[in-house]
């Protein structure tokens, strides 16, 4: 039970410094691949201090969530400058319905009742946030917020195909890929003004910091859940945005931001009250067993 609990609140804290993501990104006034080359560099050097004393071991599961984790990273930054930061975090959201669909199938996990419910109040109110944002940026940052929802998903599916090793190391690996990819674009790029590259460094940390937590809290829920906790991060994040850089969310916004946030609200004091999370772990050792 305390167990349980303690992942509940971890994943809350989580979805709290991710929501600050994406004002980090509005405010740095740099080109978007060379912020996701820093941040991912920052990201990773962070991780490594977290677990410079594990020995990395090497499977399939790791690689493919070190990739999905680069790839989000340049979904994420690229469709957060090309489109608003709240269109970017909520089509990043949209991954619990991806893990919903394929955790059956790939992850041997039953979706409870309670969690199908929760995520169609969920898509809901993300709908009713989309609409009110539809024309506020350009057509290509649209197309690339989609990879947000799908690279956040897989992500999360390999993380439960870990059976051994350490999965912050994805992170880690992950940014070090995300950092090297964007390298030969970022270099010979204009610096940005101090005050930009140091909100960017803590940006890399706050994120990675907020995976480490991610990543312990998810060990004993389910996929569908672990990836459903934190979609109060795009409640949060369009708040901060707007009161940093003045991007104001609409009506119709606010009231779908009111939906997600109450929907997830009683998810979490539904888990908090159930053994339910609880069988996170069990679960995975049923089907392994057979």
């Amino acid at each position: 039970m305390e167990a349980k609990k303690k992942s509940v609140m971890l994943m809350l804290v989580t979805a709290f410094l991710w929501s600050l993501a994406g004002v980090f990104i509005k405010v740095i006034e740099w080109e978007p691949i060379p912020i996701v080359c820093v941040r991912c560099l920052a990201a990773a050097v962070t991780m490594w201090f977290f677990i410079r004393r594990q020995k990395i071991i090497w499977s399939w599961p790791l690689v493919g969530a070190a990739v999905s984790y680069a790839a989000f990273n340049y979904c994420y930054v690229v469709s957060t400058v090309l489109t608003t930061s709240a269109n970017a975090v909520m089509m990043e959201y949209v991954a619990p319905v991806y893990v919903a669909l394929l955790s059956g199938l790939l992850l041997k996990e039953k979706v409870r009742r309670a969690d199908w419910l929760c995520l169609a109040a969920v898509l809901s109110g993300m709908l009713l946030f989309l609409a009110d944002q539809l024309g506020q940026g350009s057509l290509a940052g649209y197309v690339i917020s989609v990879g947000n929802g799908l690279a956040f998903a897989f992500f999360n599916i390999f993380l439960r195909m870990m059976k051994k090793g350490y999965a912050e190391q994805s992170v880690f690996l992950g940014g070090l890929l995300g950092f090297f990819v964007g390298l030969p674009f970022t270099v010979g790029q204009k610096l940005p003004d101090s005050r930009s590259m140091i909100v960017l460094l803590l940006a890399g940390a706050v994120v990675s910091i907020g995976y480490l937590l991610f990543i312990k809290a998810s060990q004993n829920l389910t996929a569908v859940q672990a990836v459903m906790l934190p979609v109060i991060d795009p409640v949060l994040n369009p708040v901060w945005v707007w009161l940093a850089v003045g991007e104001v969310p609409g009506a119709v916004s606010l009231c779908g931001a009111a939906i997600v946030l109450a929907a997830i609200t009683l998810r979490s004091l539904a888990l908090l009250g159930s053994s339910e999370g609880e069988l996170a772990g069990s679960d995975a050792k049923k089907a392994e067993k057979k």
